[in-house]
Order: C-alpha cells, then sequence, then structure tokens
C-alpha cells in the first residue's frame, strides 16, 4: 500500500511540474525543439531561423502598452527599425501585439529580420520571437501569427484586465545610439566614391 502511495505522489507531482508553466507551445512545423524550460523555448528551423519563446515576471502596472513601448525604445536603441506593428491573440484569447523589425548587426551588410509577438499576463510577459536572414523572411514571417495563436499564455486573474489589452498606439524606434569607436555617418570630407586612379 506504501508503494502505491509513493507512485501516485510522484505522478501527482510530475503532472503538477508540468502544468505549472507559465506557457505551452508545441514546435510547429518545420522547426526542433534545442531547449525548453520554465523561462522559455528556443527552437531551430534547418535554415537557420530561430524561434524562441521567453518568459519574464511581470510587474505592477506591467500592460501590454508598458511593455510594448519598453520593447520598440531598447531594440530600437540596438538599431533594430521597426517596420510593422498588428494585433495578435494567443491560443487561449490572451491579447499580444505583434513587431516586425529590420536590423543590421554594427560592422556587417548581412540583413536580419526579427519579429517578436508579444503578450502580457497578470503574472508574466510571454515574447514570441522568430529571427533569421531577410532571405528567409518571406518564407517565414507570414507563419509567426499561426504560431503565436499556437501558444498558451498563463496567468491571467479573474476579473483583471490585463490580459484583454488594450492595444498599444501606433510606436515608432528610436535612432540607435551611438556605437563606441564606430562613427554613426562618414565626416563632411570623406564620401564615398572611388577616388580616380
Amino acid at each position: 500500500m506504501r508503494r502505491i502511495t509513493l507512485i501516485l505522489g510522484l505522478f501527482a507531482a510530475t503532472l503538477s511540474i508540468g502544468g505549472c508553466r507559465k506557457y505551452k507551445l508545441e514546435p510547429p512545423a518545420g522547426f526542433a525543439q534545442v531547449d525548453d524550460d520554465d523561462s522559455g523555448a528556443r527552437m531551430k528551423a534547418g535554415d537557420d531561423v530561430g524561434l524562441n519563446l521567453r518568459v519574464f515576471d511581470n510587474v505592477d502596472g506591467g500592460t501590454l502598452e508598458f511593455w510594448s513601448e519598453d520593447l520598440v525604445k531598447k531594440l530600437g536603441r540596438r538599431g533594430y527599425a521597426l517596420v510593422g506593428q498588428t494585433a495578435v491573440k494567443s491560443k487561449n484569447g490572451v491579447a499580444g501585439t505583434r513587431f516586425d523589425f529590420d536590423y543590421t548587426a554594427p560592422g556587417s551588410t548581412e540583413k536580419k529580420f526579427y519579429s517578436a509577438s508579444l503578450f502580457v499576463s497578470d503574472s508574466s510577459v510571454v515574447v514570441v520571437q522568430l529571427a533569421g536572414d531577410e532571405a528567409r523572411r518571406a518564407t517565414w514571417a507570414p507563419k509567426l501569427d499561426g504560431i503565436a495563436a499556437q501558444t498558451v499564455v498563463r496567468g491571467c486573474k479573474p476579473g483583471k484586465k490585463t490580459c484583454k489589452g488594450p492595444q498599444p498606439g501606433k510606436l515608432t524606434a528610436p535612432p540607435p545610439d551611438p556605437i563606441p569607436g564606430v562613427p554613426s555617418v562618414l565626416p563632411e570630407d570623406e564620401t564615398t566614391t572611388v577616388p580616380p586612379t
């Protein structure tokens, strides 16, 4: 009898641990899961496009509007150019906002895309991120709304409005912060033309 009680107790503990996650997202078609824990999941497509889900604790006053402004401001300062903003919804009806960015790393000419669907519950901030080379945008970016719609975001409290929005107003990214040692513009006496030989 004692052995059965122990086995049932371990089984119940296993179920409760799996049910405590603040999110749920199965790897979408074309992605393999390479990491998964309570703070998020990392998935990778065969063509090096990454799909990441990150979970952060929410704070008092943390709304979709608040975290949207924070995300766009921080990414803009890092050189990400906001090119799109749309409303999305999770599988369980939590309101979210999708942000699409263009990005070129300092010192590189290789263009990248980065899209993030942001969801906010009373207890958590969940960000579903998709990123890769610009050449892969046309293949993968249209699938992000469907991926967001398959994401379950937990932590909504009855009677609270955090999970229902409202959507942020149209946002713009600030200019990037200067990078030490890298000129932001060419000095006036320098040109981009090749001198005659």
